[in-house]
């Protein structure tokens, strides 16, 4: 049981942080919902109000986002009953004469209604955080179910204090590597870093060579060098070390299936989880995977797990339906993806990703990017686009942007400074 004295030192530490990690949510989540124009009736007497709504709801349906009746009056119809063709300068309208014509077509009771119906805006879409509830409901009441995933991201009690402190060690580490070897542009610079979440492995640390290659962003050398463990890599990488690590890992993989037989009743997705642990096991001997080499000499945080600790709370047991969506979310994402390079792994970069960069750790399938300061030139992760809330990807990580903001802003002004200088 956590001590009074502990619960009073952990709330001083995170009054004293002085970052804050923001999710990158897409517009549906940050966006007060739209309203569209509506039909309603007054009732002549509230007594009639739970005849009127079982009524309208049978011969109208629709609106299940809202509550069909408030202080008196009853949800009829859109005035409009296609927003997009509004939305293109058509007119079509439902006149109230036509709408009471429907109504008394299809069996629905006018005479609890007075005479004249009024017009007014109701959201028309369903709200999707607390907070737009909460704004929807000012309006017209809302049939809300908050999705607890969500509302976690928002008010950051995703992470818990010892998982936002190795955010913070793992981020410093980001920054002292991008000070002491990163060549960018102004278009992409920094350093990366690949974390396996489930131990806090650092597998791979990076910092932006272009001036040895156009391609040698941060994010894409750091899913380079972890290609490397599985026996691959795209690129020839001069330093020795990588050299040596490719050499070993080729070995390796060799012998990786060679375990006296194959079973042939195994499915390939048992194949692929054994030969991902496998390579996990080779984790332990030959990361962190550096590059340039000279990142090896940096002070590497201890390891430690980042997977949040849930505090169960409550009747209703929130923080243990936290932890149940979290782990259907990665369980999805493994079925989904399947053993792709970084399925799982966090990935920590110095500043918000170029679209290169952003489609290489989505191609790869890292399950959460976080980064520090935005990239006002071409950051498609906040800043110019939100790229992984984009409709049609196969695959969809999560962000957060203001890590260490303030020290990871200098870094890059110190590396842009340098960089004018040669």
């Amino acid at each position: 049981m956590t001590s009074p004295k502990s619960i009073k030192a952990c709330k001083m530490e995170t009054a004293t942080r002085s970052w804050t990690a923001r999710p990158i949510l897409g517009s549906d989540f940050t966006e007060v919902p739209p309203l569209q124009e509506v039909y309603v009736g007054v009732l002549k007497q509230r007594k009639d109000t739970s005849t009127a709504i079982k009524s309208i709801s049978t011969v109208l349906p629709g609106f299940a986002h809202l509550k069909r009746c408030s202080n008196g009056k009853l949800l009829l119809a859109p005035l409009r009953s296609d927003e997009s063709s509004c939305e293109r300068d058509h007119d079509i309208s439902l006149s109230e004469n036509q709408l009471k014509t429907q109504l008394k077509e299809r069996g629905f009771d006018l005479s609890l209604l007075e005479e004249k119906f009024q017009v007014t805006k109701v959201p028309a879409k369903t709200p999707k955080t607390k907070l737009q509830a909460s704004e929807a409901s000012k309006i017209w009441p809302v049939n809300f179910h908050p999705d607890q995933m969500i509302e976690s991201l928002i008010d950051g009690s995703i992470f818990d204090e010892n998982c936002l402190h190795a955010i913070e060690r793992i981020m410093s580490l980001v920054i002292e590597a991008a000070r002491l070897e990163t060549v960018g542009d102004e278009r992409c610079t920094g350093a990366a870093a690949i974390v396996d979440p489930e131990d806090g492995r650092i597998l791979a640390v990076a910092a932006a060579r272009i001036d040895r290659h156009p391609m040698w962003h941060a994010a894409m050398l750091a899913v380079d060098l972890v290609a490397r463990l599985h026996g691959g890599g795209a690129w020839d990488l001069s330093d020795e070390e990588c050299k040596e690590t490719k050499g070993q890992t080729d070995a390796v993989e060799e012998d990786t299936f060679d375990d006296g037989g194959t079973d042939p009743s195994a499915t390939t997705e048992d194949q692929s989880l054994k030969r991902l642990r496998r390579i996990k096991r080779r984790y332990q001997e030959e990361t962190p995977l550096c590059y340039p080499r000279s990142l090896s000499s940096l002070q590497f945080p201890v390891q430690t797990s980042l997977e949040t600790q849930v505090v169960r709370k409550g009747r209703r047991n929130n923080g243990a339906k936290i932890e149940d969506l979290k782990q259907k979310e990665c369980d999805d994402n493994a079925k989904k993806c399947g053993p792709y390079l970084c399925t799982g792994y966090w990935a920590f970069l110095l500043m918000e990703p170029c679209p290169l960069c952003a489609m290489a750790l989505l191609h790869s399938r890292v399950a959460r990017i976080f980064y520090g300061t935005a990239n006002q030139s071409v950051g498609v992760l906040g800043t110019k686009a939100i790229l992984h809330t984009v409709p049609g990807l196969n695959h969809r990580y999560r962000v957060w942007s203001g890590i260490l903001e303030q020290e990871c802003r200098q870094a890059v002004e110190e590396i842009n400074a340098r960089r004018s200088r040669n």
